[in-house]
């Protein structure tokens, strides 16, 4: 965020990924943790491991059911007779058949209670609900070091064998201009994956990629439809960096836009950033208050002291952020404050002396 002076109170994200203020789904994602564990496949149906960590064993009556991709609505309701979910195997397939739903059930991993009412069943089956611990959602706005820390505790993939696979040697990375980027930062795009056999770090980081390059395949990345309206010298690696600084910066959604104009609007004048987020990610912990001492690391990441864009993106910025990147606001603002209100707005200005005055007004 851009500040002056050395106690910041920083407001773009709220903390570390995962603590409250840092959106709902971040905090949601801390409790869901706590209660739900590594998911081990075998087969078609699903075995729970004896490995399985944070309680998530079905209790007693309930079945962890593996539906495979392509599977019938006979060899579905074969699985479920066999896992003592239901009595009749006709039954389940003459009421997918009736309600229309027989060729509509989803592939994936599911948590039934014995004697649940066929209808729901079809119903989970239909809408994809599966187990929690049968996927894996990454947040938007974290970093890939928070990333390796999520996968560690959902999976048998260890964070150092995450982060050792999430590096650009090898691949073709998605964008234009990220040939010198020294690791996937940016990229690894916040979505729910599925946990399934044989999944391993190389693999997950792989569907990550291919989920940023299917998630943003449409936009005007080079501004050929005339959509984009960032500045024309950045390529689009460099757009990915200030969308992954408004990932980090904006809390209301409506705001992102406008963080990405005030980036952009201090480029052109020449001025530092002063982005509180790429100090974080130079120091390595999402603080809410930066010390004097974490302003002044040396690090090229560190925007307070040194000119231009850092090298690389310090998270990974879901969709709505690259959007904001792409086309941010007209506006000629150059600096913007938290209000200091529980939803986490900013006081946008042009004028030094308001941003100080806001400032202090906290």
């Amino acid at each position: 965020m851009v500040r002056k002076g050395t106690n910041s109170n920083f407001s773009g994200g709220g903390g570390r990924p995962g603590e409250p203020g840092a959106g709902d789904a971040r905090r949601t994602l801390k409790s869901w943790l706590k209660r739900y564990g590594v998911l081990v496949i075998m087969g078609a149906v699903v075995l729970v491991s004896a490995s399985m960590t944070h309680g998530s064993r079905p209790k007693e009556g309930e079945a962890l059911i593996r539906i495979a991709q392509g599977a019938s609505t006979a060899q579905i309701a074969r699985l479920l007779v066999d896992n003592n979910v239901i009595d009749n195997a006709g039954d389940f397939m003459g009421q997918a058949e009736a309600s229309g739903q027989a060729g509509n059930l989803k592939a994936g991993t599911y948590r039934f209670t014995r004697g649940e009412p066929i209808a729901n069943i079809i119903t989970d089956l239909r809408l994809g609900r599966q187990a929690p611990e049968a996927v894996l959602t990454v947040p938007e706005g974290f970093d890939a070091a928070d990333i390796a820390r999520l996968v560690a505790s959902r999976t048998s993939i260890s964070a150092r064998q995450y982060l050792a696979a999430a590096v650009p040697q090898g691949r073709r990375l998605p964008l234009p201009g990220a040939g010198q980027a020294k690791n996937l930062e940016g990229f690894l795009f916040p979505s729910t994956y599925n946990l399934d056999l044989g999944l391993n770090a190389a693999t997950l980081v792989n569907e990550q990629l291919a989920a940023f390059s299917f998630q943003t395949a449409s936009l005007d990345w080079n501004g050929s439809r005339k959509e984009r309206t960032a500045p024309a010298s950045l390529t689009p690696y460099q757009i990915l960096i200030v969308a992954s600084m408004v990932e980090r910066e904006a809390r209301v959604p409506e705001e992102r836009p406008l963080v990405a104009a005030v980036i952009y609007n201090r480029l052109a004048a020449g001025m530092r950033l002063d982005v509180d987020a790429t100090v974080q990610y130079a120091v390595g912990s999402w603080k809410r208050k930066l010390t004097g001492q974490d302003l002044q690391v040396d690090s090229p990441y560190n925007t307070r002291r040194y000119p231009g864009l850092p090298p690389g993106p310090v998270c990974n910025p879901g969709l709505a952020s690259i959007q904001a990147a792409l086309k941010p606001a007209r506006v000629d603002y150059l600096y913007y404050v938290a209000t200091g209100d529980a939803a986490g707005h900013h006081f946008f200005t042009k004028s030094y002396d308001e941003f100080l005055k806001a400032g202090h007004g906290q």
